[in-house]
């Protein structure tokens, strides 16, 4: 099932408009390349990219049962130096982070990059004088496998849940599935309530946004079809 997962980045972007444009070179039809270079740019634009993920950004849950025993925040890979973490995985972390010391609760961070996140969890508490316990799950693989091995280390309790905004509807699905409560604490916003004229030439992060958010929304699909909805009944 992993395998799969990874496989589907086959069939989105870039490679969405790679396969059948180069179909249509070899069979020269000019409609088809004119459809996909279209759709490149909508995804590409600010208008496009925003159509698609702020209905996953702006998702609202039912309110949780109990208050939480822990906060759980899910890992996003690494890159390299004293603070290994990716951008929007830092993000997470610190957000989880500030959430713990405030409310005195434990920190689990989810995900295979876990021995890399504890180094910048402790690079991050020595630097702020902060002194909140952590528990490092580093097996899953994706972020059905963070809901199974969460739930495994911690039982069924109430936990905040961590994560990037267009992220949590799929999060927030699993995590009930798996007999957690959750309270969503959203993080790592890509949309912005106001920005620049320029912001509307920032392709790369555009069509970034539009794979974010068609990967989100095939990732939902791929539960329902499993019989995982968004807001499963109260265990």
């Amino acid at each position: 099932m992993v395998i799969l997962s990874k496989l589907v980045a086959l069939l989105l972007p870039p490679l969405l408009f790679a396969w059948p444009m180069l179909a249509a070179a070899f069979l020269r039809l000019r409609r088809l390349l004119l459809f996909f270079a279209m759709l490149l740019l909508f995804l590409s634009s600010r208008f496009g990219a925003d159509m698609l993920i702020e209905p996953l950004e702006n998702a609202t849950f039912p309110a949780a049962h109990s208050a939480p025993k822990y906060v759980v925040v899910l890992g996003g890979g690494y890159d390299r130096g004293d603070l290994p973490l990716t951008s929007w995985a830092s993000e997470r972390l610190l957000k989880a982070l500030i959430i713990a010391h405030k409310e005195h609760l434990p920190l689990v961070y989810s995900g295979y990059e876990a021995p890399y996140a504890a180094k910048e969890i402790e690079y991050i508490q020595k630097g702020f004088g902060l002194n909140v316990p952590v528990l490092l799950e580093s097996k899953s693989l994706n972020t059905v496998q963070n809901g199974a091995f969460t739930a495994k280390l911690l039982g069924h309790v109430p936990i905040y849940l961590v994560t990037t905004a267009a992220h949590m509807p799929r999060a927030y699905a699993i995590f009930r599935h798996f007999g957690f409560d959750v309270i969503p604490v959203k993080a790592d916003f890509k949309t912005k309530k106001e920005g620049s004229f320029w912001e509307n030439f920032r392709f790369m992060d555009n069509l970034h946004n539009s794979y974010f958010a068609i990967h989100e929304y095939l990732g939902l699909l791929s539960l329902w079809l499993r019989g995982i909805t968004p807001n499963p009944k109260a265990p």
